[in-house]
């Protein structure tokens, strides 16, 4: 059987950094009166100091450290301080580059970590997973903690680009195609299969699919959007992998970043690798678009910059990126004019 634990409690509401202290006297006794290290990035205490003013009064001792780069040296670095200082409570506040490398420190550390995101761009906000630079300068991931309890204040959240919430809707659009992928492998490549993992991953899909709250500019909208991110996470930790939520959308996205230098937020590309891959498993992939547009989200690959040329080398590129990975690309013959084709049918089909 495996072993694993879950968040303590989870705030998404406005004003939800004001229950920090409470929920660390409920649930956190111990850490609510140690000394508690905020993880940040430069410039984020000012742009937000009303809110910064509200999550400092409710501390009895802190230091803050600015995360320049989400580097696995510097993370490993912060968890010495950490474990040198008698630091009891680690917070990230912030977006990725904080959050990874808080969660990361604090499981290298092993004390309590508390999540408070400033957008819900994809499902790192709670999973067992950190990304960090490392060897080569390349990104990794490595295995991390989820937070033993999440802060989702919407008054933060709303003012966020709105790109970054697409990206989030995006993220979670991939977990009906990762699911085939799943299942695929565990029918054909001897995968390890985990209902309960499923069952979360698919929750998280239909959350949002079946919302009545399909907008990302009203609390009830970011709120099942955050309940739907952070369900995937926990399918990520309850399955001890990334496979209930990332297939071979996930490989073309990543098979971008390798490749080309671009500044398309990761949740908009796994939207369109969702769609090539719907297309690529022989499924309708109007669900998927109908989800989308619900939520004004565009998974037309030229509108975000990406040409034929880059989606093309990139899905031939995909099952180098993850070589254990077994998804629908290792079924079919991959070739430069079927992924030229499916370009150009998305370039007339998506919004």
């Amino acid at each position: 059987m495996n072993s694993y634990s879950l968040p303590l409690f989870m705030q998404v509401k406005s004003d939800a950094v004001a229950d920090l202290h409470k929920n660390l006297k409920m649930y956190l006794p111990k850490q609510s009166g140690q000394k508690a290290l905020i993880l940040t990035t430069e410039g984020l205490l000012q742009t937000l100091d009303s809110k910064v003013k509200i999550i400092l009064e409710q501390l009895r001792t802190y230091e803050v450290v600015t995360v320049k780069r989400s580097s696995f040296d510097f993370a490993v670095e912060v968890a010495k301080k950490i474990s040198m200082n008698n630091i009891g409570l680690v917070i990230g506040l912030g977006g990725g580059t904080a959050l990874d490398t808080a969660k990361y420190a604090a499981f290298v550390a092993n004390v309590a970590y508390i999540a408070i995101p400033t957008a819900l761009s994809n499902d790192g906000v709670c999973s067992p997973v950190s990304v960090l630079f490392a060897q080569n300068e390349g990104k990794h991931s490595f295995t991390s903690k989820i937070p033993d309890g999440l802060l989702i204040d919407t008054d933060i959240i709303l003012k966020t680009p709105r790109i970054l919430l697409e990206a989030g809707v995006g993220d979670t659009v991939s977990n009906y195609t990762a699911l085939y992928d799943w299942c695929l492998g565990c029918e054909e490549n001897d995968d390890r299969p985990n209902d309960f993992a499923y069952l979360l991953s698919e929750n998280a899909f239909n959350a949002l699919l079946y919302s009545e709250a399909k907008s990302l500019d009203t609390v009830p909208g970011v709120k099942m959007l955050a309940e739907s991110l952070v369900l995937s996470g926990l399918a990520m930790h309850v399955a001890g992998n990334s496979r209930p939520c990332s297939g071979s959308e996930h490989l073309f996205c990543h098979a971008m970043d390798e490749l080309f230098d671009h500044n398309i937020p990761h949740g908009i590309l796994v939207a369109i690798g969702s769609i090539a891959a719907c297309a690529l498993q022989q499924r309708d992939y109007k669900l998927l678009l109908g989800f989308l547009a619900a939520y004004g989200v565009s998974a037309n690959p030229k509108k975000h910059g990406v040409t034929e040329e880059q989606f093309v080398k990139a899905w031939m590129f995909a099952p180098q990126v993850r070589k254990d990975r077994y998804t629908i690309l290792n079924k079919i013959t991959l070739s430069e004019d079927l992924f030229s084709s499916l370009y150009q049918q998305m370039c007339r089909e998506c919004r």
